[in-house]
């Protein structure tokens, strides 16, 4: 989210005519950020993992983004990459155990726990940047998390992988408002296409573009599938798989650190209701709670942000 509201930090050190005079390879042209976060709930696509999938609650982040210069003109062209883990607090057993008592019945009835292990991904792009939005292409490699769990257990394959190509474009017809899309095809680990628009408004809540201190974010967006899931795995339909809202106040501690609060609203769509309407442990058990993903949820996360 602070990417959206602050330039890059260095390359505001320098004028257009000293940048342009830079040689290929020069540190001048790398900006970057760390970022570490915590979210009240483990969120992937925007479908929020119920309780009873992850044993826990909540999961922490640490991500490192690197953006490198490589254009003629300032922030005109730029090789991006980003580095990231998410760990899924406590337990990652699917359901929290492997056998159930059928109901009404002395007979169990056996599960393969079905983890959702912690969340590795790696991003690199090249982006080009316009004076009303961007474009980037890229690659997406992700182990663990809730793709990983389709992966590995929906589409049996060995480890918990997925490979994506995605692109991504944004208009800005206004500084404080911006549409998007990103389109993303899983070539490995599961095949199929996710789509994820979204539309953000942004604007100072204390102090002016120039000197910010503190940010209003508001962001409407959604994900959908299509060819990705079967018909023949108890897992969601294709279609759309979430709603969401996320509010957030991005706070400017100095020019170079910004501590982000955020809450998030999140519905499941009509694709990723048939999970819990079709959950075999919910049918044999009678048990309401034993669903991949809630019905409604709200998330609440905070992010620290180093810019360099």
């Amino acid at each position: 989210m602070a990417a959206m509201l602050t330039p890059l930090m260095a390359a505001e050190q320098i004028s257009a005519e000293e940048f342009a005079k830079l040689p290929g390879f020069s540190a001048k042209r790398l900006t970057g950020s760390f970022t570490v976060g915590y979210d009240t709930n483990y969120v992937g696509r925007g479908l929020v993992i119920s309780h009873s999938v992850a044993e826990g609650d909540s999961s922490e982040l640490a991500a490192l983004k690197l953006n490198y210069d490589v254009g003629h003109k300032q922030q005109q062209w730029s090789i991006d990459s980003t580095i990231s883990y998410r760990a899924v607090s406590s337990g990652h057993t699917m359901y929290g155990s492997a056998t159930y008592a059928a109901i009404n019945s002395s007979s169990p009835v056996y599960v393969r726990p079905r983890n959702v292990e912690n969340e590795f991904a790696v991003l690199t792009a090249v982006k080009y940047s316009g004076k009303k939005g961007r474009v980037s292409l890229g690659h997406e490699f992700v182990h663990g998390g809730l793709l990983g769990a389709f992966a590995k257990h929906f589409r049996q394959q060995s480890a918990s992988c997925v490979n994506e190509v995605y692109l991504e474009t944004v208009w800005t017809p206004t500084k404080w408002a911006e549409v998007g899309h990103t389109l993303r095809l899983s070539l490995q680990g599961v095949q199929g296409w996710w789509f994820e628009p979204y539309v953000t408004f942004k604007a100072p809540i204390i102090g002016d573009p120039e000197h910010m201190k503190l940010a209003g974010v508001v962001t409407f967006a959604m994900s959908a599938t299509a060819n990705y899931f079967d018909e023949g795995h108890h897992a969601n339909a294709n279609g759309a798989q979430a709603f969401w809202i996320k509010l957030a106040t991005p706070y400017f501690a100095t020019k170079r650190f910004i501590i982000t609060p955020a809450v998030s609203f999140n519905w499941l769509g009509a694709g990723a209701q048939k999970a819990a309407r079709t959950s075999l442990l919910r049918y044999y058990t009678g048990d309401s709670t034993l669903v991949p993903y809630r019905n409604f949820g709200v998330v609440g996360s905070v992010t620290c942000t180093y810019l360099f």
